[in-house]
């Protein structure tokens, strides 16, 4: 689901993306970790369908999450990432995740818009 600000994915917790992966002695349960990667992966989908991406790209600057719910393996959970607030190089974004109808995470992220000749030439591949 998508408008011009903002974007949904859903994702399926997998038996790799519980904490339970960390230590077996922890519960087949989502961890945050994994949670903020599908965040950040939702937000750089929104912005990337706004900027000319043979030129530009987004990075990652800053998340705040709070992350309130369970969710189990095998349990679905829909990611939506709302535009806040955008500058010329910054992109301030919402982003929620839902079990249901319930919220089981709220964040804020920041990202980062760079051109790729800059990023390449920073990375030392000219």
């Amino acid at each position: 689901m998508m408008d011009k600000d903002s974007y949904s994915e859903d994702f399926i917790v997998k038996e790799q993306d519980c904490i339970s992966e960390i230590s077996s002695s922890l519960p087949s349960v989502l961890g945050t970790y994994i949670l903020v990667k599908w965040m950040e992966t939702v937000s750089a989908r929104l912005i990337n369908k706004q900027i000319d991406t043979q030129k530009y790209i987004t990075m990652g600057k800053r998340v705040d999450i709070e992350h309130s719910g369970m969710a189990k393996r095998g349990e679905e959970i829909i990611i939506k990432a709302t535009v806040v607030e955008r500058s010329k190089r910054e992109v301030l974004l919402r982003v929620v995740a839902m079990l249901g109808d319930n919220e089981i995470a709220i964040a804020s992220h920041t990202r980062i818009v760079i051109s790729k000749k800059i990023l390449f030439k920073m990375m030392g591949e000219v």
